[in-house]
């Protein structure tokens, strides 16, 4: 790649430190390294355990998503065992998978939730890390 003076334009040859026809000296730009420009920065220890409350948030969900799960399938099993002089025999183990389907649901809700909060999260700090903010 051939390189021109910055001061009069005339064509430099490569590894010269001024320019042969006006005597100036030639700037060489540095070239970044790449191992520098692809080495990970990481983010400032104060900005490290940012949003402390979020974090505690999403370990409270996972809890409450897993006792739910628990409890829902509690509550199905305990319907099947229910007597059959309440008239519901036959339509006790439908009833059953229903309220189980319901609180594996609303467990994985409680789930996916907690993940959502960890990614934003997770989003956030590379967007610092990335732009380099850190304020």
């Amino acid at each position: 790649m051939a390189s021109f003076c910055t001061n009069c334009a005339a064509q430099l040859e490569p590894g010269t430190k001024f320019c042969g026809a006006c005597g100036s000296v030639v700037e060489v730009p540095a070239a970044p390294s790449v191992s520098a420009a692809q080495a990970p920065r990481s983010l400032p220890i104060a900005l490290r355990g940012r949003y402390p409350a979020l974090r505690i948030i999403t370990v409270l969900l996972k809890i409450l998503a897993v006792l739910t799960a628990i409890g829902g399938v509690i509550s199905g099993l305990s319907v099947v065992s229910l007597p059959n002089s309440l008239g519901i025999g036959a339509a006790s183990s439908a009833i059953a998978f229903v309220i189980m389907l319901a609180g594996l649901c609303y467990a994985l809700f409680l789930w996916a939730s907690a993940e959502m909060i960890r990614v934003l999260i997770d989003i956030e700090e590379n967007t610092r890390r990335s732009t380099g903010f850190a304020g």
